[in-house]
């Protein structure tokens, strides 16, 4: 006797609440789930790797988002098959992508901001009332590699004035000539162009692991405005809500000063994230020997190139910056 058994729905969680047709269309809900997947992802990071609660907190984050990304992946490289395009309209092509990422992003950094202000600094126990007390997640085990970063990022500023730059991971000396205009825009086009490689070579290799490169900017981003908001609400002589809106809101506006820079570097990352994704899920149809592949590569390159060019104008602003304000 032959029985009938239900074919294995292989679509996780995710693809139920959110499908990707879904998060194609509204976008926006990507805010929304980035935020409540920095929740839990801090809450499982602390409470089963608390020493390596911060960068595993990423980690969670991006094994939760990577079913939706990889299958919205997989429907842009096919539509790139059908109708593929030249580079100069990969924007209007990939709007949908670019903005999932963008609001995906937003929502880190919102989320990083909100939990810095709300997380205790040292003693993990906490009372409401007075009465019902429980152990929360501490701001220094959640956020202790962002303050690594950050206070690597205060060195490397301090020593571009001097020229004694290094490029990270690379381990290059770059710009060593002097603490000039010309040469920490070198430094920072190399830094910069370093993690546009990896990006690249993540969603290549990984499929999604460029997520975890654009969690990471968030996550740094988010903490900064978190610690501008903690030291305005520690102004203060009260902190009730009032007080910390207003300190949220010091904060936001403060990151706001990341755009002139920070938002070519964002996006030249999620050009090269999306061109390593699309190539990987052609060649997971093992079309490399196919014309489809070869015109998806040819537009991968060209898409390469342009995000090259939006990390040097960045360089050159930021390094304005650096310089001169």
């Amino acid at each position: 006797m032959v029985l009938n058994t239900p074919t294995l729905n292989r679509n996780m969680v995710l693809e139920t609440l959110l499908p990707s047709r879904v998060a194609r269309e509204k976008s926006h809900y990507m805010m929304l789930v980035a935020f409540v997947f920095a929740i839990v992802g801090m809450w499982l990071a602390y409470f089963i790797f608390p020493h390596s609660a911060s960068i595993l907190t990423l980690a969670f984050i991006v094994i939760a988002a990577e079913p939706l990304i990889r299958r919205t992946l997989i429907q842009e490289e096919d539509e790139e098959a059908e109708k593929p395009g030249n580079p100069t309209t990969f924007i209007e092509r990939h709007f949908d992508l670019i903005m999932m990422y963008s609001w995906f992003f937003v929502g880190l950094v919102l989320a990083y901001m909100s939990w810095y202000i709300i997380l205790p600094a040292g003693d993990p126990t906490q009372c409401l009332s007075g009465t019902i007390c429980g152990e929360f997640p501490t701001r220094d085990s959640i956020f202790s590699e962002q303050e690594r970063q950050l206070s690597n990022i205060a060195n490397l500023k301090e020593n571009a004035g001097t020229g004694n730059v290094v490029v990270p991971i690379l381990g290059l000396a770059v710009g060593s000539g002097g603490g000039d205009f010309w040469s920490v825009t070198q430094f920072l086009f190399a830094n910069n162009a370093t993690v546009l490689l990896l990006a690249i070579l993540f969603s290549f290799l990984f499929g999604e692991g460029a997520l975890f490169l654009i969690g990471w900017n968030a996550s740094i981003i988010g903490t900064v405005m978190g610690k501008i908001a903690v030291q305005a609400l520690a102004n203060m002589p009260t902190h009730d809500a009032l007080s910390i809106l207003f300190a949220i809101g010091y904060g936001v506006y403060h990151g706001i000063g990341f755009i002139p820079h920070g938002l070519p570097e964002v996006v030249a990352y999620y050009i090269g994230a999306i061109a390593g994704g699309i190539i990987s899920a052609s060649m997971a149809k093992q079309v490399y020997r196919t014309n489809e592949f070869q015109t998806i590569a040819k537009d991968a390159a060209g898409l390469i190139i342009i995000a090259l060019l939006l990390l040097f104008g960045a360089a050159l602003i930021e390094s304005y910056l650096w310089l001169y304000t």
